[in-house]
């Protein structure tokens, strides 16, 4: 099967990405963290850029046609 490689790297450079003094659990790995997304839940960069790239591979994956011929 064709191998496919996502990456996905978001800018969380503004203000609204982080909260100072208020740690909340990330929703994705639960590790604490002042880092919100854009809805303004806890969460890393870091697992919200590997949950959009886990999202795009399998949407991906289901698009992709294997047409190599088998010998």
């Amino acid at each position: 099967m064709a191998s496919l490689l996502v990456r996905v790297r978001l800018d969380w450079s503004g203000p609204g990405h982080y909260e100072h003094g208020r740690p909340l659990p990330c929703r994705v790995c639960v590790t604490v963290t002042t880092m919100r997304d854009g809805r303004g839940d806890a969460c890393h960069q870091s697992c919200a850029e590997d949950e959009i790239a886990r999202e795009l591979l399998g949407a991906s994956l289901a698009r992709v046609v294997d047409e190599r011929v088998l010998r």
